[in-house]
């Protein structure tokens, strides 16, 4: 029994070596193909890396120009809404006089605005008899 055993043992050696070494053989492939990719990836990731800097730094530029656009006209509205603050706390301590200048003045406004009228009214066209 012990030959039978040998010789058992020995086919299943061979069958596996024979189905290891193709597998070997396509592990060493797939490891080179690896290999392949990660050199030409490094090369397309640098270019990538250097065009996501290249748009942070105009995307940072183009904050600062905001920014910098923006802080005048931004001080401008504080002024005026400094002023206008201003103006209604006047007004709300103005008193009733305040209230009556305020009505004079959209009174001279309106006289202002309206439109100057003719001495003789405009003739209406007349209507054409229809036959």
């Amino acid at each position: 029994m012990a030959v039978w055993l040998q010789i058992i043992l020995a086919i299943v050696l061979v069958a596996v070596g024979a189905c290891l070494v193709p597998l070997l053989l396509q592990l060493r492939r797939t490891a080179a193909s690896v290999q392949d990719l990660a050199e030409s990836a490094r090369v397309d990731l640098r270019q990538i890396t250097e065009d996501v800097h290249h748009l942070r730094t105009r995307a940072d530029g183009l904050a600062d120009l905001a920014v910098a656009s923006l802080e005048w006209p931004m001080g401008l509205g504080r002024i005026v809404s400094g002023a206008v603050t201003a103006l209604e706390s006047i007004l709300g301590r103005g008193g009733p006089w305040m209230g009556a200048l305020l009505t004079g003045l959209r009174f001279a406004l309106n006289l202002i605005r309206r439109p100057k009228t003719t001495a003789e009214p405009k003739a209406e066209p007349k209507e054409e008899p229809h036959e």
